[in-house]
Order: structure tokens, then C-alpha cells, then sequence
């Protein structure tokens, strides 16, 4: 069936992108970049929340939180 084709090449797709994603190179080049960076002027709720978001992938390594087993 040509749509289980397409379905498992998209799965393909999506997996590659994601472990493309989360390499040390592009984790700092995505991270550098402005889109990827939080204004200053965003409610004190969501700051502490992206605050706790940062401590926690202290904890863990991205590639680990984005892992597709």
C-alpha cells in the first residue's frame, strides 16, 4: 500500500531531523540564535517556568530528552 510507504517515510524523516537536531553543534548554533531566545518581558509565571526548564535539561542532555526508543 503506497500510504503505509509514505507513513513509514515520514517516520524516517522526522527521526532523522530530531537526531540532527540535538547535536552539540546545532544545540549552540539554535541556542545563539534570537527566535531561540526569551524576551525579557514575558509574565514572571513563564520565567520561572522556562528558569525550572533550564535546570531540568541541566540535569539531562537533550539528546536523551528528544530520544526516539
Amino acid at each position: 500500500m503506497p500510504n503505509t510507504r509514505i507513513n513509514k517515510t515520514a517516520a524516517k524523516v522526522a527521526t532523522n531531523i530530531r537526531r540532527e537536531l540535538v547535536t552539540e553543534s546545532n544545540l549552540r548554533v539554535l541556542e545563539a540564535l534570537p527566535a531561540f531566545q526569551a524576551e525579557d518581558r514575558l509574565p514572571k509565571k513563564l520565567r520561572r517556568l522556562l528558569d525550572r526548564l533550564d535546570a531540568a535539561e541541566q540535569d539531562k542532555p537533550l539528546r536523551k530528552m528528544f530520544s526516539t526508543n
